[in-house]
């Protein structure tokens, strides 16, 4: 392995060479490089409390500058993340923070005498406007090196430009260019592109939940692995999308079957005089009980009767004892925040989401 392989791990050298176990001494207490043991590593079992997912601080960097040293201390401002509580990775909630200023998970109702203009160009160039608003280093946007499609990268275009950024780089960062693509499937440390082209990575493609196929947007940071091998393709995050033209997230294959049934549902409900608009929030919402973060939020509006309902509709993707007492915890919060209804996988199956929504909120 090389530094700049463990750097990714934010692990040194000689705090491997340190161990209890093994009855290696620690370093000295008033040693520069003395720094307590990691505590033990372990899965935890799914709790009944959601965690929280809050919008990643800082800058919008996923690699760091490897240590020039082997035993160089770590920065005292970066945070000591070795206990591995947090289960979600920075790469996806780097994502999810570029999807959601871009509002991509966002549907607004349909205008009255048009269709939904909704297309993966058009949604790829909503993330690109985004990334205008993030930062990769002190006055460099992310927009100046997000590319949304293979062919820079397989032209060596990225590296290119990331090796001419990097002479100018502010000190102590880690030059660093994103790939925000499409998948049709990936495997291992593979991405399968459109077109049949592939794109290998260093290490292995992370997801949340189970892989539900395509769509996937994935997002790939390009950094400098080695100096021998200078910059590649390090690590990715994918996240399933509900349709190649709607980048609406969904961690499960129900989630996807409620965010195309809502996306349908626009039209029959718009030739009834509803309006209907949702969101699929990736972030803890405030609420008056605190944070909750439901699976869709709904906001209606019946110009027929002036009535406007706005509700959380949670779904029930599975009958596993401990999936529902997450479940059963989430509903008792949402319940105390608003309006809540369940979409349990049986009924979005056989009736689907419209006919739910028709026996709790009375429309369609």
């Amino acid at each position: 392995m090389s530094a700049a392989y463990l750097s990714e791990a934010e692990t040194y050298y000689l705090r491997r060479l340190t161990s209890k176990r093994q009855r290696r001494p620690e370093h000295a207490a008033d040693c520069p490089f003395f720094r307590e043991q990691a505590p033990q590593r372990f899965r935890e079992k799914r709790s009944a409390e959601a965690p929280v997912i809050d919008v990643p601080d800082g800058l919008f960097i996923a690699h760091r500058l490897a240590p020039e040293k082997l035993a160089e201390a770590p920065s005292d401002s970066e945070p000591d993340d070795r206990s591995r509580g947090v289960t979600i990775p920075r790469l996806a909630r780097l994502l999810w923070q570029l999807m959601d200023m871009a509002q991509v998970n966002e549907v607004h109702p349909l205008p009255a005498r048009r269709g939904r203009n909704m297309t993966m160009a058009s949604e790829f160039a909503r993330l690109r406007h985004a990334a205008t608003r993030l930062e990769i280093a002190p006055g460099i946007p992310l927009s100046a090196h997000l590319y949304t499609h293979i062919d820079p990268f397989e032209r060596k275009a990225v590296f290119a430009r990331l090796r001419k950024a990097a002479r100018t780089w502010p000190e102590g960062l880690a030059p660093q260019a994103f790939l925000a693509l499409y998948a049709n499937d990936i495997s291992g440390t593979t991405l399968f592109l459109g077109q049949g082209k592939e794109l290998h990575l260093k290490t292995r493609v992370q997801y949340s939940g189970s892989l539900i196929g395509p769509p996937y947007l994935v997002l790939v940071v390009v950094g400098e692995h080695n100096p021998r091998d200078g910059y590649a393709a390090l690590r990715a995050f994918a996240q399933p999308l509900a349709r190649t033209s709607a980048f609406i997230p969904v961690h499960n294959h129900h989630e996807r079957k409620v965010a195309c049934d809502l996306l349908d549902l626009q039209y029959h409900l718009r030739r009834r005089g509803i309006a209907l608009g949702f969101k699929r929030p990736l972030f803890d919402l405030p609420s008056k009980i605190g944070t909750v973060r439901p699976d869709f939020v709904l906001d209606i509006h019946d110009s027929t009767t002036g009535e406007i309902i706005e509700t959380a509709l949670e779904v029930i993707a599975s009958e596993d004892p401990e999936y529902l007492a997450a479940k059963r915890h989430q509903l008792s919060l949402l319940g105390k925040a608003g309006r809540v209804i369940t979409a349990r996988a049986a009924t979005i199956d056989s009736h689907g989401t419209g006919a739910i929504l028709k026996a709790n909120l009375g429309i369609g």
